[in-house]
């Protein structure tokens, strides 16, 4: 099992998000699906 820190590097999610909106011709929304992956984005 991987430890906690390798699953909150923030900048890696962020980094995906940009280059979704970047690529995507329409609006994007993201749902919540368990909270963790909240965390690590914020």
């Amino acid at each position: 099992m991987k430890f906690d820190s390798e699953f909150r590097r923030s900048e890696l999610a962020e980094g995906l998000i940009s280059k979704i909106h970047r690529k995507s011709k329409t609006p994007v929304r993201f749902m919540e699906f368990c909270g963790g992956h909240t965390v690590t984005i914020f």
